[in-house]
């Protein structure tokens, strides 16, 4: 019986240690927080609500270009167009925040506001997740359900500059940072701190660079995108390579007077320069001593001596130059020989568009090897092995790295359109002639006077004449096989439009200039006499041609009675008024 009840009593001392062991790592993960934070994600097709101008006051459309907000205020911001949340300021600097029923929401907070975001890449110029609100002058954070994310303990709350989801937050006279759900990131110790700015598929792995003021002026320290310090604030610059694709920081700091490079918190080139500046073709570093310049890897290794009187990167090149000559170095330091005064390198090939001293264009290998002599005016990659490329007294064709012509050289200008694998060829005369070339560089289509509207599947090219649709792969389409869910497309006889149906019944007689294809909303612009009206998707016209957009070469887009436009931060808005000068297209 001894034996059963000590092995009872080990039993009962291993639980006990084993439910205090969880107790003591719940209660730190509850007090640390959960430092991981989501962004939401729209696109502009995701849009549900704007503000809209209207006899000098904002009001709110829905996407049925429903006014659901009357226009009284003197001005309305929307926070996420995908959610029903209002911030309605009247002229006299009070604010209220509506629902799409015109109800007042969140009334238990003072002084709800949007949160700007700084420097990011977001389509949308605010954080779409929450919103700060006030109490006794000092600062909370809601979601946009009302739920509290934090108390109102903050003197202030903004957007970390170059960085989403991640506020910038005063607490005691310092900031630090937390993210969108509240949860401490960074400590209130800083006199500013801002994104490194460093991007990779977003900011994620964007470290901070802090600051503050010290008895010899201000100094700077970093903070990794894991929210570890890393460097204390005793430096008098930081900034991140933000050319080097690694998680790892790599940063050209000064102390003293002094640059040196810092990998995360290791020190890899001496504090004994006067400059440091990357070079992200042959990812090495030209350093400058005493008037003199050198070359060191990113170890601090000596690549180049520092003897010369200038440093030049020409691609995978060195251009030293001496008192008496220029010397050409490769990346490993060793000299070579070579005519190029600049190489930019063509990743997806492996070779280089070179550059000589005349300044004529040709192709090189990775070894130097010449391709393309430089012959050509000018040469840039447009994609899957070819290149634009401009012959004196020729104009512009497509050649690939054998030098062999593939699109002749009889064009005034050639370019890629957007991210598209589809090129805008172009020849000049009377009429502006303009041929869309396909990735196989076959001729798709060719009008003159063209206009060429980038959506994500497609393009759509036009002129006064007629109207054709490019899929991303390339095929010419219909609007019919392109936009399978609009009642209406538009037609063209004896140079004016109108619209039929899907069975090619004329619904709309062809009396206009021009007509667009009716958008996501229901709302196709109508032209006459250089003058722009809107028409329903039944056909109906619900504004008569009065806009007058003629600084605009972008056919306008509508929604209801009102036209889109933009506010200074690029966010989305509509309007009726009346515009003489192209003014918001």
């Amino acid at each position: 019986m001894e034996n059963v009840d000590l092995k009872k009593v080990i039993i009962a001392i291993i639980i006990v240690l084993l439910l205090g062991i969880g107790v003591f790592f719940a209660a730190k993960a509850i007090l640390s927080g959960n430092k991981n934070y989501t962004l939401e994600e729209i696109s502009e097709k995701d849009y549900k609500y704007f503000a809209v101008y209207t006899d000098e006051k904002y009001g709110v459309i829905d996407e049925s270009g429903k006014m659901i907000i009357e226009n009284t205020y003197s001005d309305i911001t929307i926070p996420n167009p995908t959610k029903a949340v209002f911030i309605c300021r009247s002229s006299d600097g009070t604010s209220v925040v509506l629902n799409e029923k015109n109800e007042k929401i969140f009334t238990e907070f003072n002084n709800v506001r949007e949160i700007e975001t700084n420097g990011t890449n977001s389509s949308w110029p605010y954080e779409k997740s929450v919103l700060k609100y006030e109490e006794n002058g000092k600062y909370g954070l809601i979601d946009f359900d009302g739920k509290v994310i934090t108390k109102s303990i903050y003197e202030e709350i903004s957007s970390v500059r170059y960085k989403e989801g991640e506020l910038l937050a005063k607490k005691n006279g310092k900031y630090g940072v937390i993210n969108n759900k509240g949860v401490n990131l960074i400590p209130f110790e800083y006199e500013e701190i801002e994104a490194d700015r460093y991007y990779n598929n977003g900011y994620a792995k964007s470290g901070y660079i802090v600051k503050n003021k010290t008895t010899n002026g201000y100094r700077y320290g970093y903070i990794n995108h894991k929210w570890k310090k890393l460097l204390k604030t005793e430096y008098t610059s930081i900034s991140r390579i933000l050319d080097i694709d690694d998680e790892d920081a790599y940063l050209i700091a000064a102390k003293n007077g002094q640059y040196g490079l810092i990998k995360n918190k290791s020190d890899k080139v001496e504090f004994a320069y006067q400059s440091i500046i990357y070079n992200k073709d042959t990812n090495l570093l030209a350093v400058q001593r005493s008037e003199k310049y050198g070359v060191l890897d990113l170890e601090g290794e000596s690549i180049i001596p520092v003897e010369y009187k200038t440093i030049r990167f020409n691609g995978i090149y060195i251009c030293a130059r001496g008192y008496e000559e220029d010397t050409y170095f490769n990346t490993k330091g060793e000299k070579v020989t070579n005519n190029f005064t600049g190489m930019k390198e063509v990743k997806e090939l492996g070779c280089y568009i070179t550059t000589d001293k005349n300044n004529l264009y040709g192709l090189a290998d990775k070894d130097g090897k010449v391709l393309v002599l430089n012959s050509y005016l000018y040469i840039d990659y447009a994609f899957d092995g070819y290149f634009i490329a401009y012959k004196e007294g020729q104009g512009h064709g497509i050649i690939d790295k054998d030098n062999r012509v593939i699109v002749n050289f009889e064009y005034d200008a050639l370019s890629k359109i957007g991210d598209k694998k589809l090129l805008n060829a172009v020849k000049m005369g009377k009429e502006v002639e303009t041929t869309i070339l396909s990735k196989n560089m076959q001729k798709l289509a060719t009008l003159k006077d063209m206009f060429i509207a980038i959506s994500e599947d497609y393009i759509e090219i036009y002129n006064s004449k007629e109207e054709k649709f490019v899929d991303n792969d390339g095929q010419v389409k219909t609007a019919k096989e392109i936009l399978k869910d609009n009642k209406l497309f538009a037609i063209q006889e004896n140079g004016k439009w109108g619209f039929e149906n899907a069975n090619g019944e004329i619904k709309v007689k062809c009396t206009y200039d021009f007509v667009s294809e009716f958008n996501r909303f229901g709302f196709a612009a109508i032209k006459k006499d250089n003058k722009w009206g809107i028409m329903d998707s039944e056909g109906t016209v619900i504004t008569e041609c009065i806009f007058d957009f003629e600084e605009s070469s972008v056919t306008p887009e509508f929604l209801g009675k009102y036209y889109k436009t933009y506010k200074e931060n690029n966010e989305i808005y509509y309007s009726n008024e009346i515009v003489e000068t192209g003014e918001g297209m």
